[in-house]
């Protein structure tokens, strides 16, 4: 899918909130991994949107509903995808989506690698929005190993820019559940064609298909 170079449409603040999630594995041998992020300035407008949608999981089924923190994209059903993804495109948002190619590569799992792509994705908004509130998915848990993500994004980040990055379980945050849904709708589409990211494409302010050596090389001239 395309590249759609639109940015800068959400109202002026002094700062915005995004939430960034995966699909995929970095060190399995997979040919893809896919980063999206979600920013807005309006976080509590879509702060239920998640809990509104795991209300509706077992209505048409007669199954008791999920609760919030338990929606995934792994877990939920086709139509729950597809209501989260259109309820997404509907709000204040601007979405943003990267998608590695490693031809059956293993990456290894490293701050500096998970910081080179969070980079790469988040670039490509950062000039637009260089004040930002950053919630990341929880997937490092050493304090050395989250100061070294901290410090890679914060080196990179364009200067006069203000940034608060925080490592979150992703069950507690909503932006990282809407990025969840995000990358696995993207990650999917890659994989095997699966429709569900239409929903989002006019949303999507980026959605890049980058080679991971080239990713790699060009961040470490940096």
């Amino acid at each position: 899918m395309a590249d759609h170079a639109l940015i800068g449409h959400l109202p002026a603040s002094s700062i915005v909130h995004a939430g960034l999630d995966e699909s995929g594995s970095l060190s399995a041998d997979t040919p893809f991994f896919t980063l999206a992020s979600v920013v807005t300035v309006r976080p509590d407008a879509i702060r239920h949107l998640i809990g509104r949608m795991a209300l509706r999981s077992g209505k048409r089924l007669h199954h008791p509903p999920k609760a919030a923190s338990e929606l995934k994209w792994f877990n939920a059903s086709q139509r729950i995808r597809a209501e989260v993804l259109s309820e997404l495109a509907q709000a204040e948002v601007e979405l943003f989506a990267l998608t590695v190619l490693k031809a059956g590569r293993r990456i290894e799992d490293t701050p500096e690698n998970y910081a080179i792509l969070a980079c790469e994705l988040l670039s490509h908004c950062w000039k637009a929005y260089p004040n930002m509130a950053l919630s990341l998915d929880r997937h490092f848990t050493s304090p050395v190993q989250i100061a070294a993500v901290n410090t890679f994004i914060h080196h990179c980040w364009p200067s006069g820019g203000l940034l608060s990055i925080a490592h979150v379980d992703s069950q507690r945050s909503a932006l990282v559940q809407l990025a969840d849904f995000v990358a696995g709708s993207v990650y999917n589409w890659h994989k095997e064609g699966d429709p569900t990211v239409h929903w989002i494409e006019e949303r999507l302010r980026a959605n890049l298909t980058e080679d991971w050596r080239q990713v790699k090389a060009r961040w470490l001239e940096k």
